[in-house]
Protein backbone atom coordinates (compact mmCIF):
# COMPACT_ATOMS: atom_id res chain seq x y z
CA UNK A 1 0.00 0.00 0.00
CA UNK A 2 1.36 3.67 -1.03
CA UNK A 3 2.12 6.11 1.75
CA UNK A 4 -0.77 8.12 -0.15
CA UNK A 5 -3.06 5.28 1.52
CA UNK A 6 -1.77 4.43 4.51
CA UNK A 7 -3.86 5.90 7.40
CA UNK A 8 -1.00 5.12 9.54
CA UNK A 9 1.42 7.63 7.70
CA UNK A 10 1.31 10.97 10.03
CA UNK A 11 1.03 14.07 8.37
CA UNK A 12 2.50 16.84 10.24
CA UNK A 13 3.24 20.05 7.93
CA UNK A 14 0.21 21.78 6.31
CA UNK A 15 2.36 22.49 2.87
CA UNK A 16 2.38 18.21 2.44
CA UNK A 17 -1.49 17.52 3.09
CA UNK A 18 -2.05 20.38 -0.03
CA UNK A 19 0.62 18.42 -1.80
CA UNK A 20 -0.73 15.18 -1.26
CA UNK A 21 -4.65 15.94 -2.32
CA UNK A 22 -2.74 18.09 -5.42
CA UNK A 23 -1.41 15.01 -6.41
CA UNK A 24 -4.08 13.14 -5.50
CA UNK A 25 -6.23 14.41 -7.71
CA UNK A 26 -4.06 14.74 -10.85
CA UNK A 27 -3.58 10.70 -10.32
CA UNK A 28 -7.51 10.84 -10.52
CA UNK A 29 -7.75 12.62 -13.40
CA UNK A 30 -4.83 10.51 -14.90
CA UNK A 31 -7.31 7.23 -14.34
CA UNK A 32 -4.05 6.50 -12.28
CA UNK A 33 -5.47 5.51 -8.91
CA UNK A 34 -3.30 3.86 -6.25
CA UNK A 35 -4.21 0.86 -5.10
CA UNK A 36 -5.67 0.35 -1.56
CA UNK A 37 -5.76 -2.58 0.65
CA UNK A 38 -9.20 -1.42 2.03
CA UNK A 39 -9.06 -4.47 4.72
CA UNK A 40 -5.89 -3.19 6.14
CA UNK A 41 -6.80 -0.01 6.09
CA UNK A 42 -9.67 -1.15 8.04
CA UNK A 43 -7.30 -3.40 10.10
CA UNK A 44 -5.29 0.57 10.88
CA UNK A 45 -8.34 2.52 11.42
CA UNK A 46 -10.33 0.28 13.96
CA UNK A 47 -9.34 2.01 16.86
CA UNK A 48 -7.98 5.60 15.45
CA UNK A 49 -8.01 7.92 13.33
CA UNK A 50 -5.47 10.75 12.04
CA UNK A 51 -6.97 12.89 8.61
CA UNK A 52 -4.14 14.85 7.64
CA UNK A 53 -7.11 17.22 5.57
CA UNK A 54 -10.62 17.89 6.53
CA UNK A 55 -12.78 19.01 3.30
CA UNK A 56 -16.30 20.89 3.21
CA UNK A 57 -18.14 20.08 0.32
CA UNK A 58 -21.29 19.53 -1.18
CA UNK A 59 -23.87 16.70 -1.13
CA UNK A 60 -24.00 16.23 -4.73
CA UNK A 61 -23.33 12.66 -5.13
CA UNK A 62 -21.13 12.98 -8.51
CA UNK A 63 -18.43 15.03 -5.66
CA UNK A 64 -16.51 12.21 -3.41
CA UNK A 65 -13.41 13.42 -1.72
CA UNK A 66 -12.18 10.79 -1.00
CA UNK A 67 -12.80 9.57 -4.75
CA UNK A 68 -11.59 12.79 -6.61
CA UNK A 69 -8.46 13.14 -3.70
CA UNK A 70 -7.45 9.97 -4.32
CA UNK A 71 -7.37 9.35 -0.57
CA UNK A 72 -8.05 5.51 1.38
CA UNK A 73 -9.88 5.28 4.40
CA UNK A 74 -8.79 7.35 7.47
CA UNK A 75 -6.67 10.18 5.44
CA UNK A 76 -9.30 13.12 4.66
CA UNK A 77 -11.91 13.83 7.54
CA UNK A 78 -15.29 15.04 4.85
CA UNK A 79 -18.17 17.23 5.82
CA UNK A 80 -20.95 17.27 3.19
CA UNK A 81 -23.40 19.50 3.21
CA UNK A 82 -26.25 21.10 -0.07
CA UNK A 83 -24.08 23.73 -1.15
CA UNK A 84 -20.76 23.43 0.93
CA UNK A 85 -22.32 25.98 3.60
CA UNK A 86 -20.30 26.61 6.42
CA UNK A 87 -22.95 25.88 9.37
CA UNK A 88 -22.83 25.46 13.11
CA UNK A 89 -22.18 21.68 12.21
CA UNK A 90 -20.01 21.93 9.89
CA UNK A 91 -17.87 24.13 11.45
CA UNK A 92 -18.46 22.09 15.13
CA UNK A 93 -17.35 18.94 13.29
CA UNK A 94 -14.00 20.64 11.47
CA UNK A 95 -12.95 22.25 14.83
CA UNK A 96 -12.60 18.79 16.39
CA UNK A 97 -10.89 17.53 13.27
CA UNK A 98 -8.34 20.38 13.76
CA UNK A 99 -7.90 20.26 17.15
CA UNK A 100 -8.69 16.56 18.70
CA UNK A 101 -8.18 14.85 15.16
CA UNK A 102 -5.05 16.73 14.03
CA UNK A 103 -5.99 18.19 10.37
CA UNK A 104 -3.44 20.01 9.07
CA UNK A 105 -5.58 22.14 6.36
CA UNK A 106 -9.54 22.23 5.56
CA UNK A 107 -10.29 22.53 1.89
CA UNK A 108 -14.05 23.71 1.16
CA UNK A 109 -14.78 22.46 -2.22
CA UNK A 110 -17.32 23.54 -4.43
CA UNK A 111 -18.66 22.16 -8.03
CA UNK A 112 -19.58 23.16 -11.09
CA UNK A 113 -23.36 22.26 -11.77
CA UNK A 114 -24.45 23.19 -7.98
CA UNK A 115 -27.92 22.81 -7.71
CA UNK A 116 -28.01 24.73 -4.11
CA UNK A 117 -26.18 27.63 -5.57
CA UNK A 118 -28.33 27.67 -9.00
CA UNK A 119 -31.22 27.38 -6.86
CA UNK A 120 -30.31 30.25 -4.32
CA UNK A 121 -29.01 32.66 -7.17
CA UNK A 122 -32.85 32.18 -8.61
CA UNK A 123 -34.48 32.77 -5.50
CA UNK A 124 -36.24 29.60 -5.60
CA UNK A 125 -38.95 28.77 -2.86
CA UNK A 126 -40.00 25.32 -2.22
CA UNK A 127 -42.49 23.67 0.14
CA UNK A 128 -39.64 22.05 2.14
CA UNK A 129 -38.92 24.48 5.10
CA UNK A 130 -35.67 23.21 5.45
CA UNK A 131 -34.19 23.32 1.94
CA UNK A 132 -35.53 26.62 1.94
CA UNK A 133 -33.15 27.45 4.87
CA UNK A 134 -30.23 26.45 3.24
CA UNK A 135 -31.40 28.70 0.22
CA UNK A 136 -31.64 31.98 1.95
CA UNK A 137 -28.46 31.03 3.69
CA UNK A 138 -26.61 30.73 0.59
CA UNK A 139 -28.73 33.35 -1.38
CA UNK A 140 -26.95 37.01 0.11
CA UNK A 141 -23.68 35.13 -1.27
CA UNK A 142 -24.68 34.52 -4.53
CA UNK A 143 -27.93 36.45 -5.81
CA UNK A 144 -26.26 39.63 -7.19
CA UNK A 145 -23.61 37.27 -9.22
CA UNK A 146 -24.00 38.16 -12.77
CA UNK A 147 -23.78 34.04 -13.63
CA UNK A 148 -24.82 31.42 -10.98
CA UNK A 149 -21.93 29.16 -12.08
CA UNK A 150 -19.16 31.14 -13.63
CA UNK A 151 -19.62 34.04 -10.83
CA UNK A 152 -21.53 32.07 -8.00
CA UNK A 153 -19.42 29.31 -7.03
CA UNK A 154 -16.92 30.78 -6.70
CA UNK A 155 -18.16 33.22 -4.59
CA UNK A 156 -19.82 30.68 -2.18
CA UNK A 157 -16.43 28.62 -1.73
CA UNK A 158 -14.61 32.06 -0.78
CA UNK A 159 -17.60 33.18 1.65
CA UNK A 160 -17.37 29.76 3.12
CA UNK A 161 -13.58 29.83 3.13
CA UNK A 162 -13.81 33.55 5.27
CA UNK A 163 -16.26 31.85 7.68
CA UNK A 164 -14.09 29.36 8.46
CA UNK A 165 -10.84 31.31 8.83
CA UNK A 166 -12.83 33.34 11.34
CA UNK A 167 -14.19 30.81 13.13
CA UNK A 168 -12.85 30.39 16.83
CA UNK A 169 -11.18 27.11 17.01
CA UNK A 170 -9.91 26.22 13.43
CA UNK A 171 -6.06 27.23 13.41
CA UNK A 172 -5.31 25.49 10.59
CA UNK A 173 -5.23 27.10 7.16
CA UNK A 174 -8.16 26.76 4.94
CA UNK A 175 -8.32 26.96 1.33
CA UNK A 176 -11.45 27.14 -1.09
CA UNK A 177 -11.37 25.20 -4.42
CA UNK A 178 -13.90 24.24 -6.87
CA UNK A 179 -14.20 20.24 -8.57
CA UNK A 180 -15.47 20.14 -12.09
CA UNK A 181 -17.49 17.12 -12.27
CA UNK A 182 -17.18 16.92 -16.05
CA UNK A 183 -13.39 16.47 -15.91
CA UNK A 184 -13.07 15.80 -12.49
CA UNK A 185 -10.09 18.75 -12.02
CA UNK A 186 -10.02 20.35 -8.58
CA UNK A 187 -8.82 23.98 -9.08
CA UNK A 188 -7.86 25.88 -5.85
CA UNK A 189 -9.56 29.49 -5.78
CA UNK A 190 -9.09 31.14 -2.37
Amino acid sequence: MSKYQDPAVKVTCPDEALRLLKEGNARFVANSLVPTDYPAALDKTGTQQSPFASVLTCADSRCSPEIYFDQGIGNIFVCRNAGNFADREAIGSLQFAANVLGSQIIVVVGHTGCGAVKNAHAGTVTSLPELDGILADLGPIVKDCPDWEKDGVPANVKAQVEALKKAPGISVPVYGAEYDIATGEIKFIA
